[in-house]
């Protein structure tokens, strides 16, 4: 009875099982529906290529986490709803309002641009227009409604155009600015920092589009406006003469880096290490890079010297002494500098000048006493505290970054570094008398020391002598 029912029990678990199988068969796994559904509706995958802002690689972020992270003003849709930013959004539609209620003005006034006052309506059919175009700029499928997605880079927009515009007349005193950003003496400066952060853009274009039709015939070019609002985290001279007004830009932070190429463009060959392979045998992959830090290359005879008044990236190996531009380390310049780097790492059609400059950096520091050399010769000024500190942020930066050493504008002046020290490595004469003049000759004390030892060898010597001639005469 026992062995017959369970005989019975398990043809019908075979029949059971048959038919499940033969249902799966008719009815593939739900998986295989999701994804037959996602190519009908075309391929995703080459999306990558329309890219312009992207999230920050997480190797980088652990080299200075606050230097990617906006503080007080979220732009566009990677940090938008954070509870942490919410300060700025009653500026945001404060402004939002100032756009609008201008262009009211002018029209009453009749503008000389003759155009009819701006509605919100107009904004919202103009960027909805664009939306699909925004959304592809991003590294990252951004999962906002529409409608919400369209209000965000309106209001987003016409903030940072409105604070451009504010700026520009405050700056040139053209009209004083009575408003609470301007007026807290942290706010202006936090935010010239978190809108040139690599996470925290608006493609270009959209910014173009909402300045066309928020904006008036005197409206200085929006690059100026640019310009002249992230200069004093790096002031330099004729700053809006270093940018072609006829480029594209992806967004304000490339915007900004475009003013540190114009020399660089015009003097380095596209292809770096690959050009010179051609003229030259160089072997080694470790020879594409300097070989030896700021201590060992002044050991060599190699000279350091700033560089005044040429753009930051020019770096020139004459005579045997490197030419280097001030580079000032603070607050500002930090995640400026790690902002354009991650820019470099993520997009492929943005030529990796920042990062090869500082890799040439990681390479020329090696500890704080490579740091105390390139600031007394008035190459780096900081304030982070030692020269300890320098060290290490070169250093982290220089483990994570990928660098092509096919890619690199500096080569040629690696290359030439390098063979002026094999010059002085090959010779061990040079060696020792660089040796002695380090170990004795560096410093005054040192000097004094070598000379009481002499002394001393000396009179050692002579009492030495009396005794074995008063010894020898007896």
């Amino acid at each position: 009875m026992g062995r017959t029912g369970k005989g019975k029990r398990a043809m019908r678990n075979i029949r059971r099982s048959g038919a499940n199988k033969r249902q799966s068969q008719e009815q593939p796994p739900e998986w295989v529906i999701d994804m037959n559904n996602d190519i009908k509706e075309g391929p995703v995958c080459d999306s990558g290529k329309w890219w312009t802002v992207y999230r920050v690689p997480k190797n980088m972020r652990g080299i200075h986490r606050n230097a990617f992270l906006p503080k007080i003003i979220s732009i566009g849709p990677f940090h938008y709803r954070d509870p942490g930013l919410r300060i700025m959004e009653q500026h945001k539609m404060r402004y939002l309002l100032r756009v609008l209620e201008s262009r009211h003005h002018e029209n009453g006034e009749q503008s000389q641009a003759g155009k009819a006052a701006i509605r919100l309506e107009d904004l919202a059919e103009s960027i909805g227009g664009l939306e699909q175009k925004t959304r592809e700029r991003y590294s990252e499928d951004i999962l906002i409604e529409s409608d919400e997605f369209v209000q965000m880079m309106i209001i987003d927009g016409c903030f940072v155009l409105e604070l451009l515009r504010l700026y520009f007349k405050f700056d040139n005193e053209l009209e004083d600015v009575e408003d609470p950003i301007f007026t807290t003496r942290w706010m202006l400066r936090t935010l010239q920092r978190d809108l040139l952060k690599l996470e925290n853009q608006l493609p270009f274009f959209v910014l173009e589009k909402l300045y066309e039709l928020t904006g008036s015939a005197n409206d200085p070019p929006l690059v100026d406006l640019v310009l002249t609002f992230f200069d004093p985290l790096l002031p330099r001279k004729n700053i809006k003469g270093k940018v072609n007004p006829e480029e594209e830009f992806d967004h304000m932070l490339d915007v900004f880096r475009s003013t540190f190429l114009s020399s660089i463009n015009e003097r380095t060959p596209a292809a770096g290490w690959k050009q010179l392979e051609s003229s030259a045998n160089i072997p080694l992959v470790q020879e594409r890079q300097l070989i030896h830090c700021v201590t060992e290359l002044q050991e060599a005879g190699v000279g350091f010297k700033k560089r005044q008044d040429l753009d930051l990236l020019d770096i020139r190996f004459e005579d045997g002494v490197l030419k280097i531009p001030p580079l000032y380390i603070d607050d500002n310049t930090v995640p400026l500098f790690l902002n354009l780097v991650a820019y470099e790492q993520c997009d492929q059609d943005a030529k990796p000048f920042f990062t090869n400059f500082f890799m040439f950096f990681d390479s020329l520091i090696n500890s704080h006493t490579d740091v105390e050399i390139l600031h007394k010769n008035g190459i780096i000024n900081h304030v982070l505290g030692s020269d300890k500190d320098v060290a290490n942020l070169f250093n982290k930066l220089g483990r994570e970054i990928i660098y092509d050493l096919d890619e690199c504008y500096l080569s040629q002046q690696m290359k030439d570094v390098n063979d002026y020290c094999k010059k002085y490595y090959a010779s061990k004469w040079h060696v020792w008398l660089t040796n002695l003049n380090r170990d004795y000759f560096s410093s005054p004390w040192a000097f004094l020391s070598l000379l009481a030892a002499i002394a001393l060898l000396l009179l050692t010597t002579v009492q030495t002598y009396y005794t074995m001639y008063a010894y020898y005469k007896s």
